[in-house]
């Protein structure tokens, strides 16, 4: 082997090293890190069926829990509860308490670790339903023409500390993705540049790029049986991470379809290059 060849192998590997860690990382960047993108996958959560019924009952038992009813309040306020119990997802002003609810618990579970100190807030992941609670609270009032007072936050756990430790290092790494990405377009790059014949790089690079798609594939699901452990046995956080899990997998499926087909045109066009080259005859072939 000669040392060309042996460079261009190992820009090839490198080069697909990278990728298996940016593109991912990429994807949880978007989508998870930042607020936007986490509103944006886990906001579909507040339109599932079971998810709903589920966090309207979990809704309607903290505001029961944080309020001290008196008795001729609560036969006005069981037909208000059960209608939120019931259908609090077809009230108009629903979909901006969902939305205030994930963008809320997103920074609380993306906080930096000083500033959740300083709060004091839950060093687990959480939920906050707060802004549900608050929700009921309103249509309660409007009811029954008494305004109560609920606490500011409504928090589920949705697992332990080291979950949290864990998402905190994904908070950290995910947006340096952009590095990954460029270290593995200049091993790509180098390859090609020293190989002696670049055919064969670019098919090595389009055959171990759908492997690496493989692997992202096989490692969701993988991933898919650990979720439930995160929940601590609680119905609703179980539930959560379920189909948010569920949201994630729709959202990097497509992105691991991109990388598959980008893939398969490299190893195509490297082999039919290959081939060519193959067949034209050598220059020193013709004296």
């Amino acid at each position: 082997m000669t040392l060309r060849t042996f460079v261009s192998a190992v820009g090839v590997i490198l080069a697909l090293v990278l990728t298996a860690v940016a593109v991912p990382a990429a994807w949880v960047d978007q989508n998870i890190v930042q607020e936007d993108g986490f509103a944006r996958i886990a906001g579909g959560l507040g339109s599932d069926p079971d998810f709903q019924a589920r966090l309207a009952h979990a809704a309607v038992g903290s505001f029961e829990s944080s309020v001290n009813l008196p008795g001729p309040i609560k036969s006005l306020a069981a037909g208000v509860l059960e209608q939120a119990a019931s259908g609090m997802q077809s009230w108009s002003d629903y979909p901006q308490a969902w939305e205030e609810t994930v963008r809320n618990s997103h920074r609380l579970n993306f906080r930096a670790a000083g500033q959740r100190e300083e709060s004091g807030a839950s060093t687990a992941l959480v939920l906050d339903i707060g802004p549900l609670v608050r929700l009921i609270r309103d249509h309660f009032a409007d009811a029954t023409r008494v305004r109560l007072e609920v606490p500011s936050e409504r928090l589920i756990s949705l697992g332990e500390p080291s979950h949290r430790q864990l998402v905190e290092r994904v908070a950290a790494f995910a947006p340096l993705w952009w590095v990954a990405a460029l270290g593995a377009l200049v091993s790509a790059l180098l390859a090609l540049l020293v190989a002696r014949r670049r055919p064969v790089v670019l098919a090595f690079l389009g055959l171990g790029g759908l492997a690496v798609a493989g692997l992202w594939s096989v490692g969701l699901n993988v991933s898919e049986g650990a979720v439930g452990n995160l929940s601590k046995g609680n119905e609703l956080a179980g539930l959560f991470m379920g189909k948010f899990f569920t949201a994630v997998q729709s959202g990097f499926g497509p992105w691991i379809t991109v990388a598959a087909l980008i893939s398969a045109a490299l190893l195509v066009i490297g082999l039919v290059a290959w081939i060519i080259s193959a067949r034209r005859p050598s220059p020193y072939a013709r004296g």
